[in-house]
């Protein structure tokens, strides 16, 4: 596995800190300004408890771009004690902290969450799914993982990338 798995970001409108954070994540910035960007939003009392919890995801995501797994987690485990998320909407987020952390049937657990809920973001769900299938050595059930995901989303790079080094053999 060359590559990192996909994150989805959390909206917060307006110019505020909470928007700055999320331009943030959106971007992948994830230096050391970035981060206090976010903590500077929550820090701000006059966030709404939606777009603190929308900040606790953006820094999570920026947290797993430090390679700072198990805070990403704790930010995303905050984030759902604040706001009433669909069941799928940290799934593809978590999969990917889990990845990092080398827990990887996890990760497929959170995977198949978003996938089998038709999450918005069901291409990431598909690419980190195939990374954490990968890592477990199952081949076969990668490669498939990685076509559903360039299915999903054709022309994006990262699926494509990550067909590209197998090879298929008959037997």
């Amino acid at each position: 596995m060359s590559t990192a798995p996909a994150t989805a970001q959390f909206q917060v409108l307006g110019r505020s800190p909470a928007a700055t954070c999320f331009e943030h994540a959106v971007a992948s910035r994830h230096d050391v300004r970035a981060v206090q960007d976010c903590d500077m939003a929550l820090r701000d009392n006059r966030v709404t408890r939606r777009d603190r919890a929308a900040t606790l995801v953006n820094r999570g995501i920026l947290r797993i771009h430090q390679n700072r797994h198990d805070e990403a987690l704790d930010d995303f485990r905050r984030a759902e004690s604040l706001h009433d998320f669909a069941p799928s909407a940290l799934a593809v987020n978590r999969a990917c902290a889990l990845i990092g952390l080398g827990r990887y049937a996890e990760a497929v657990e959170q995977a198949d969450l978003a996938i089998r809920l038709q999450d918005s973001r069901e291409a990431d769900a598909w690419y980190n799914r195939g990374l954490a299938l990968e890592a477990l050595d199952e081949l076969a059930a990668a490669y498939d993982s990685y076509r559903q995901a360039r299915r999903l989303r054709p022309g994006w790079d990262l699926p494509q990338h990550e067909l590209s080094r197998f090879t298929i053999s008959s037997r």
